[in-house]
């Protein structure tokens, strides 16, 4: 009698297991799509075909800035992947960003950070004691990770909005404004964000609008002499 209750006990011990390993495999993991404005660039950032990894403004690498960002299962790091260009966010061995087609666990995994300001970092979760954070500068070319060594002015470049690839900036002006956007107006491919109406500054980069005063011209009354 006992002989048979033993078995029966661990065949339902390995199915319970089982069913637990099921269960933890079938969560999924969240999965979002982006894309990353960086605060010093002002320009979305890319990663091309050939593992280039730019925030520049070039209708050519438009595709390439649809990102998506995984969660590692129950893991607090992400992933950054293009699907464009078939590549993974990375970081190699200068810490400088680049796009790998293999994704490697230790180089190509971040924490996602944010800030008081609502802005986001993307911390290298390779190392804990030196902070490694993705970041461009003004031409858009990519920085080394190492942050706390940059000056403080720079820091700002390492800073990212997260938008959704739907994002269309009309429309949001329009809500911001009171109107209403255009229902027959679809999205926009990918508009780059406008701070307004105001001169360029180098690189097609916008200054925001400042009001002009008007200009009163006076004309200065010139006495004849008698």
């Amino acid at each position: 009698m006992y002989s048979t209750r033993l078995p029966q006990l661990a065949v339902s011990a390995k199915l319970l297991c089982l069913l637990m390993v099921v269960i933890c495999g079938a969560v999924p993991s969240m999965v979002r799509s982006v894309r990353l404005y960086n605060d010093c660039s002002l320009s979305y950032m890319g990663i091309d075909i050939k593992g280039r990894v730019l925030a520049v403004e070039d209708e050519s690498l438009n595709k390439f800035q649809n990102l998506t960002i995984r969660s590692r299962d129950y893991n607090v790091s992400l992933t950054i992947y293009a699907e464009a260009s078939g590549r993974y966010l990375c970081f190699n061995k200068k810490w400088k960003p680049v796009g790998l087609k293999k994704f490697n666990r230790s180089m190509c995994t971040f924490y996602e950070e944010m800030l008081p300001s609502g802005y986001t970092r993307f911390r290298s979760s390779a190392t804990d004691s030196q902070p490694h954070y993705v970041g461009f500068n003004k031409r858009g070319k990519p920085l080394r990770g190492n942050a706390s060594r940059n000056d403080t002015r720079d820091q700002g470049c390492f800073n990212f909005v997260k938008n959704d690839t739907n994002f269309n900036i009309n429309n949001h002006n329009k809500i911001v404004r009171g109107g209403n956007p255009s229902a027959d107006a679809g999205p926009a491919a990918h508009p780059q964000p406008q701070a307004g109406a105001g001169g360029r500054r180098r690189g097609g980069r916008r200054r925001p609008a400042t009001p002009r005063q008007g200009r009163v011209r006076h004309r200065k009354n010139r006495e004849r002499p008698s």
